[in-house]
């Protein structure tokens, strides 16, 4: 984990933006300084391919810490 120096738990440019932009994450629709901060954002619709399996969901997302790396995790929200 590194602090930014705008004081966040991770940096941009730790980030891979356009990675997330190919699943429908666009860096515009978020709070970025939240995400910045380890904290989960609103809820999001997102488009995966896993497997050959095309997947829409809604899901928060956050960044967490995986052996010093930032890594996105993704929580899909369970339809009602």
């Amino acid at each position: 984990m590194t602090t930014s120096s705008n004081n966040t738990k991770f940096k941009e440019s730790e980030i891979n933006w356009d990675d997330l932009e190919g699943i429908g994450i666009h860096k515009s629709e978020l709070d970025v300084e939240r995400l910045l901060n380890g904290e989960t954002v609103n809820i999001i619709s997102l488009q995966l391919t896993l497997l050959g399996v095309e997947i829409e969901m809604d899901a928060t997302i956050q960044i967490v810490e995986e052996g010093n790396v930032p890594m996105l995790e993704i929580c899909g929200i369970k339809p009602e």
